[in-house]
């Protein structure tokens, strides 16, 4: 190890491109590693096939309108059985990765040194850093997996194991960034940018590894989970579905019944009703009914249609043995009509002459110069131009829209003092009276 440990400062032109070199390096290192990768597996370039010949994925695009509702329904034991499943598979998938990452970041960490931490180059240097990666990324792996594994006995499994490997992932990069700081003693930011470009060399790498581990598992696992978790369920779903098919057949052949037996029920009903409907027509065709309808008239206070009524009964049913009762009916009639006329005429005429006392009452006191102008207002309000001068006279000056009576008719209760009266129109009717002060007034 170099003595003193003293990073060698970082020039201004080596800190304006600080991004480019770094982006070189994982370039260059992602490169090399892409194409060493590339090699063993070029030849084998044809996707993997389930077992039994079958697309297990297009099966489930052909059925997915029947298989949805089951997915939908079943997701949460649906997810449960599958992670342990995927968590065997990636497993592989991890560990292929640790190792190979190990090499990997033993040549990016020597790259990085020599761009950017100088005073540490030596190679121990490097395998200490991929080395104590590599169990961190191995601590924080198992941590996540046992995580998720407890997470599954816990309601809502899928939030909650979601948020624990976030919360994991988290606290791994925080932990790997410290890492890379403590070793070579760089500024935060070139150690985050380092650490990123590390985590895509990395994907990539287990992306290329990933495609043989899955292409030797994908059919065993898939005929697992099939055979474990999904055929399970479907058979539940469809022993469920013939079950309700069952119930419903039923219930259906219990509706058929019901519907026959309404359905003859219904046409017996109607043929009741035309039946009847005939006997109601007969009976409205007969004296009787005919005789009940004048009474019932009557007793409503409807004389008048009562009176017409009987007149065509006596013509319609001359031979009916209620002959007689229904002129005794017509004369009782005839009686009260007279009666109401005469009480019509009589309370005309009482009309009549209160009217007329009325009025002259009111024209005595406006001689008099005792009316009031409320009075005068409940007098003459609504009435037209020929009802004013049929009852006060002609007035002593017109104008468009109003007269004015210079006689004293109009009485103020509250002065004593007596003055002339103005009648203000609207459209041919009064609509206002008020005093008339000297020949002049102006409306309320």
């Amino acid at each position: 190890m170099t003595k003193g440990h003293i990073p060698r400062p970082v020039s201004g032109d080596a800190a304006h491109g600080l991004w480019v070199r770094l982006a070189g390096l994982a370039a260059l290192v992602m490169i090399l590693w892409l194409a060493a990768m590339s090699l063993p597996l070029m030849a084998d370039t044809a996707p993997a096939v389930p077992a039994g010949g079958e697309d297990f994925g297009q099966y489930l695009a052909d059925h997915q309108a029947y298989l949805a509702p089951v997915f939908t329904k079943n997701s949460a034991d649906l997810f449960k059985l599958g992670i342990p499943l995927l968590m065997g598979m990636t497993g592989w998938i991890i560990l292929f990765t640790m190792l190979t990452g190990w090499a990997i970041d033993v040549l990016m960490s020597r790259g990085f040194a020599f761009l950017f931490a100088p005073a540490f180059p030596e190679l121990r240097r490097a395998i200490f850093y991929a080395t104590g990666r590599l169990f961190l990324s191995f601590v924080y792996t198992c941590l996540i997996g046992l995580a998720i594994v407890f997470s599954m006995k816990l309601p809502y499994a899928g939030a909650i194991t979601t948020g624990v490997v976030i919360l994991l992932l988290v606290v791994a990069l925080a932990a790997q960034i410290v890492w890379i700081l403590y070793l070579y003693r760089t500024d935060f930011l070139v150690s985050a940018a380092f650490y990123f470009a590390v985590l895509v060399v990395h994907g990539v790498a287990g992306f290329l590894i990933a495609k043989p581990i899955i292409g030797l598992q994908a059919s065993s696992v898939a005929t697992d989970f099939v055979d474990r978790a999904i055929t399970p369920k479907l058979r539940a779903e469809a022993e469920s579905t013939r079950q309700e098919l069952a119930g419903v057949q039923a219930a259906r052949d219990v509706a058929k019944a019901k519907i026959t037996d309404l359905q003859g029920q219904l046409a017996h009903a109607q043929m009741d009703q035309a039946q009847l409907s005939k006997e109601i027509d007969a009976k409205k065709k007969s004296d009787i009914y005919a005789f009940g309808e004048i009474i019932q008239a009557r007793a409503h206070g409807e004389l008048t249609s009562a009176r017409d009524q009987i007149t065509a009964f006596l013509t319609k049913f001359p031979t009916s043995p209620l002959y007689n009762s229904a002129r005794t009916q017509l004369t009782q009639i005839e009686s009260q009509l007279e009666v109401q006329e005469t009480q019509k005429q009589q309370a005309e005429a009482d009309a009549a002459r209160a009217t007329a006392q009325a009025r002259a009452d009111l024209l005595a006191r406006a001689g008099k110069g005792e009316v009031t102008l409320s009075e005068m207002r409940q007098a003459l309000i609504g009435k037209t131009r020929a009802e004013v001068s049929d009852l006060l006279g002609a007035p002593s000056e017109t104008a468009t829209d109003s007269w004015a009576y210079r006689q004293q008719m109009i009485l103020n209760p509250l002065t004593n003092e007596k003055f002339g009266l103005m009648v203000y129109f609207n459209q041919g009717a009064v609509q206002s009276v008020d005093y008339n002060r000297n020949g002049s007034g102006g409306s309320e």
